[in-house]
């Protein structure tokens, strides 16, 4: 999981791509629905809200608002609820209830999210999630992308621009700059380190989770 300092109380807003009364009402039922998911994967595993809130390493009147609808998790969090719950973080996003056979995700239409609850973190937004998942991460100078991280089946890093420099655990750091990919099992834990004066954006691909 990547790690950063978490206060357990509050969760940093939602970054959108667009102000306005549509970009929340997007937002608010992103939220719900995440909120629906988490509620639903704790009641299956017989879990009270204060046993899920405690593995979590969150509060329980934190996790009451996530289920509640009135708090968007940042990325950290839903990974820490997932591992808790020993389900994929895929499985706490909203379903459609009428999927496509082929899915559109417009840029103009991203909703980006803190990946931790820190004020000085990163943001990303999930392109799509499946069993090929892929999410987007801008990362400015100065913000962090938390620490080690770690999943099931394989993962891909793929730098669209910027530098950045890949730690992989045990094994070393490759520095990466536009255009250049890594892809390994996601059980090596590794973590992201921004280089160079600039932002980055980079790629993330992940199978086998969902």
């Amino acid at each position: 999981m990547r790690a950063a300092p978490y206060p357990g109380a509050v969760s940093t807003p939602a970054r959108t791509s667009a102000d306005g009364p549509s970009a929340a009402s997007d937002e608010t039922q992103i939220g719900v629905g995440i909120g629906r998911q988490v509620r639903q994967a704790r009641t299956e595993k017989k879990l009270s809200m204060r046993a899920l809130a405690s593995a979590a390493e969150i509060s329980q009147p934190f996790l009451s608002q996530i289920e509640s609808g009135q708090t968007m998790p940042s990325l950290l969090t839903l990974y820490r609820i997932a591992n808790a719950l020993d389900i994929s973080p895929s499985a706490l996003l909203p379903t459609d209830p009428d999927p496509e056979v082929v899915h559109v995700s417009r840029a103009a239409d991203a909703t980006w999210v803190p990946v931790s609850e820190a004020s000085d973190t990163a943001h990303t937004r999930v392109i799509h999630a499946g069993e090929t998942s892929l999410q987007e991460y801008v990362i400015r100078p100065g913000e962090q992308v938390g620490d080690w991280f770690e999943t099931d089946g394989e993962v891909i890093h793929y730098v669209i621009e910027g530098t950045i420099a890949l730690e992989i655990e045990g094994l070393g750091i490759w520095e990466l700059g536009a255009g250049d990919a890594v892809a390994h099992p996601g059980a090596l834990r590794n973590r992201w380190h921004l280089r160079g004066d600039g932002s980055a954006r980079v790629a993330f691909v992940y199978t086998g989770g969902a």
